[in-house]
């Protein structure tokens, strides 16, 4: 199990991920655009992928820079406290995993990850 905070920056990620996979954006790509609308943020390809998986707290400011690359709301990314305490308490550490874990039938699973990617 993981806490509360692990879990939410680990949600955050995993539609980070997911929404720059389907505008097939390049961790990278992702890296230099954010150089190129902010002076202020200089984060590498794997600062990127750090986020992504939710070992890297993403401060508010860049939060905000990625929204606006990955044409987001900021609120598209953060999760309901229901989502984030159930898999708070869920023995997987995974996002993805953890859908597919919870009994949801194979439309289910499709139709949450379709609304994941169109965030």
């Amino acid at each position: 199990m993981i806490d509360y905070k692990d879990s939410l920056y680990k949600v955050i990620g995993e539609k980070i991920k997911s929404r720059r996979q389907y505008l097939k954006i390049s961790q990278l790509k992702l890296s230099e655009d954010l150089k190129q609308i902010s002076k202020n943020i200089e984060l590498s390809r794997s600062s990127i992928s750090n986020m992504e998986v939710g070992r890297h707290q993403i401060p508010l400011h860049v939060l905000y820079a990625i929204c606006q690359l990955l044409k987001l709301e900021i609120k598209d990314l953060l999760p309901s406290y229901e989502e984030i305490v159930q898999f708070a308490t869920s023995e997987i550490s995974n996002y993805s995993e953890y859908l597919n874990s919870n009994n949801l039938n194979k439309n289910a699973i499709k139709s949450i990850d379709e609304v994941i990617k169109n965030i």
